[in-house]
Protein backbone atom coordinates (compact mmCIF):
# COMPACT_ATOMS: atom_id res chain seq x y z
CA UNK A 1 0.00 0.00 0.00
CA UNK A 2 1.31 3.70 -0.49
CA UNK A 3 1.72 5.85 1.95
CA UNK A 4 -0.10 9.08 1.81
CA UNK A 5 1.52 12.14 0.67
CA UNK A 6 -0.92 14.73 1.17
CA UNK A 7 -3.87 15.54 3.77
CA UNK A 8 -6.82 17.99 3.60
CA UNK A 9 -8.76 19.43 6.57
CA UNK A 10 -12.33 21.07 5.68
CA UNK A 11 -14.70 23.58 7.30
CA UNK A 12 -18.03 25.39 6.64
CA UNK A 13 -18.12 28.68 8.35
CA UNK A 14 -21.23 31.10 8.42
CA UNK A 15 -20.18 34.51 6.71
CA UNK A 16 -22.33 36.22 9.42
CA UNK A 17 -20.44 34.81 12.04
CA UNK A 18 -18.57 37.72 13.48
CA UNK A 19 -14.82 38.09 12.02
CA UNK A 20 -13.06 36.88 15.38
CA UNK A 21 -14.93 33.62 15.61
CA UNK A 22 -13.91 32.72 12.45
CA UNK A 23 -10.53 33.52 12.30
CA UNK A 24 -10.43 31.67 15.59
CA UNK A 25 -11.60 28.30 13.24
CA UNK A 26 -9.38 28.71 10.67
CA UNK A 27 -6.49 28.91 13.41
CA UNK A 28 -7.72 25.96 15.00
CA UNK A 29 -7.77 23.93 11.90
CA UNK A 30 -3.82 24.78 11.62
CA UNK A 31 -4.01 22.85 14.83
CA UNK A 32 -5.77 20.17 13.92
CA UNK A 33 -3.77 19.73 10.69
CA UNK A 34 -0.37 19.89 12.40
CA UNK A 35 -2.38 17.20 14.43
CA UNK A 36 -3.06 14.97 11.36
CA UNK A 37 0.40 15.08 10.27
CA UNK A 38 1.69 14.37 13.70
CA UNK A 39 -0.63 11.24 13.78
CA UNK A 40 0.97 10.23 10.28
CA UNK A 41 4.21 10.39 11.38
CA UNK A 42 4.77 13.57 9.38
CA UNK A 43 6.36 16.78 11.01
CA UNK A 44 3.82 19.56 10.55
CA UNK A 45 6.78 22.21 10.71
CA UNK A 46 8.98 20.37 8.24
CA UNK A 47 9.90 22.89 5.25
CA UNK A 48 9.47 20.04 3.21
CA UNK A 49 5.59 21.22 3.46
CA UNK A 50 3.75 23.11 1.17
CA UNK A 51 0.52 24.47 3.17
CA UNK A 52 -2.66 25.87 0.51
CA UNK A 53 -5.96 27.50 1.59
CA UNK A 54 -8.56 27.24 -0.78
CA UNK A 55 -12.21 29.14 0.14
CA UNK A 56 -15.32 28.40 -1.79
CA UNK A 57 -18.26 30.52 -0.60
CA UNK A 58 -22.00 29.89 -1.43
CA UNK A 59 -24.70 32.45 -0.36
CA UNK A 60 -23.50 33.00 3.52
CA UNK A 61 -21.40 30.19 3.57
CA UNK A 62 -17.83 29.28 2.95
CA UNK A 63 -16.14 26.11 2.91
CA UNK A 64 -12.16 26.52 4.24
CA UNK A 65 -9.75 23.63 2.87
CA UNK A 66 -6.34 23.79 4.24
CA UNK A 67 -4.97 21.23 2.20
CA UNK A 68 -1.09 19.82 2.91
CA UNK A 69 1.55 17.91 0.59
CA UNK A 70 4.52 16.34 0.69
CA UNK A 71 6.76 14.10 -1.00
CA UNK A 72 5.06 13.15 -4.53
CA UNK A 73 2.19 15.09 -4.07
CA UNK A 74 3.88 18.28 -3.98
CA UNK A 75 6.38 17.19 -6.77
CA UNK A 76 2.97 16.85 -8.47
CA UNK A 77 1.74 20.11 -7.71
CA UNK A 78 5.08 22.08 -8.31
CA UNK A 79 5.49 20.13 -11.74
CA UNK A 80 3.02 22.28 -13.63
CA UNK A 81 1.68 19.57 -15.46
CA UNK A 82 -2.24 19.85 -13.62
CA UNK A 83 -3.20 23.65 -13.23
CA UNK A 84 -6.52 24.31 -11.51
CA UNK A 85 -9.01 26.09 -13.56
CA UNK A 86 -11.70 27.99 -13.43
CA UNK A 87 -13.68 28.32 -9.96
CA UNK A 88 -11.07 26.21 -8.15
CA UNK A 89 -8.26 28.53 -9.51
CA UNK A 90 -10.03 31.47 -8.38
CA UNK A 91 -10.85 29.21 -4.70
CA UNK A 92 -7.04 28.76 -4.58
CA UNK A 93 -5.72 32.32 -5.48
CA UNK A 94 -7.38 34.28 -3.46
CA UNK A 95 -7.15 33.18 0.20
CA UNK A 96 -3.25 32.66 -0.70
CA UNK A 97 -2.47 36.15 -2.76
CA UNK A 98 -0.68 37.52 0.36
CA UNK A 99 2.31 35.10 -0.11
CA UNK A 100 2.71 36.46 -3.18
CA UNK A 101 2.48 35.51 -7.49
CA UNK A 102 5.75 33.25 -7.51
CA UNK A 103 4.00 30.86 -4.44
CA UNK A 104 0.93 30.70 -5.40
CA UNK A 105 1.32 30.03 -9.15
CA UNK A 106 3.24 26.86 -7.40
CA UNK A 107 0.12 26.38 -4.87
CA UNK A 108 -2.59 26.64 -7.87
CA UNK A 109 -0.57 23.90 -9.81
CA UNK A 110 1.06 26.23 -12.27
CA UNK A 111 4.93 25.57 -10.92
CA UNK A 112 7.11 28.29 -12.60
CA UNK A 113 4.62 29.18 -15.49
CA UNK A 114 3.74 32.87 -13.37
CA UNK A 115 2.40 34.49 -17.03
CA UNK A 116 0.73 31.34 -17.12
CA UNK A 117 -1.03 31.83 -13.87
CA UNK A 118 -1.57 35.16 -14.39
CA UNK A 119 -3.06 35.22 -17.58
CA UNK A 120 -5.63 32.33 -16.23
CA UNK A 121 -6.32 34.43 -13.14
CA UNK A 122 -7.34 37.61 -15.42
CA UNK A 123 -8.88 35.55 -17.26
CA UNK A 124 -11.21 33.53 -15.12
CA UNK A 125 -11.79 36.74 -12.93
CA UNK A 126 -13.23 38.28 -16.31
CA UNK A 127 -14.92 35.40 -16.85
CA UNK A 128 -17.02 35.06 -13.26
CA UNK A 129 -17.50 39.01 -13.31
CA UNK A 130 -14.81 39.03 -10.36
CA UNK A 131 -13.87 42.18 -8.46
CA UNK A 132 -11.11 41.52 -5.91
CA UNK A 133 -8.99 43.68 -4.84
CA UNK A 134 -6.07 41.26 -3.41
CA UNK A 135 -6.46 39.06 -7.24
CA UNK A 136 -5.97 42.03 -8.90
CA UNK A 137 -2.90 43.34 -6.61
CA UNK A 138 -1.83 39.78 -6.73
CA UNK A 139 -1.65 39.54 -10.73
CA UNK A 140 -0.76 43.28 -11.48
CA UNK A 141 2.79 43.19 -9.26
CA UNK A 142 5.26 41.06 -10.65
Amino acid sequence: MSKSTQAHLERTLNKEQPREKRQQVLKQMNYYMGAKLMEIGVDPNSPEILYRWSVKTEGNEQTCTLSAFWGQSKAELLSGEHPLTGEDLINCAKPNAHQGITAVAQLCGYGSDVEGFREAVKKQMAEMGIESESLQRLVDNS
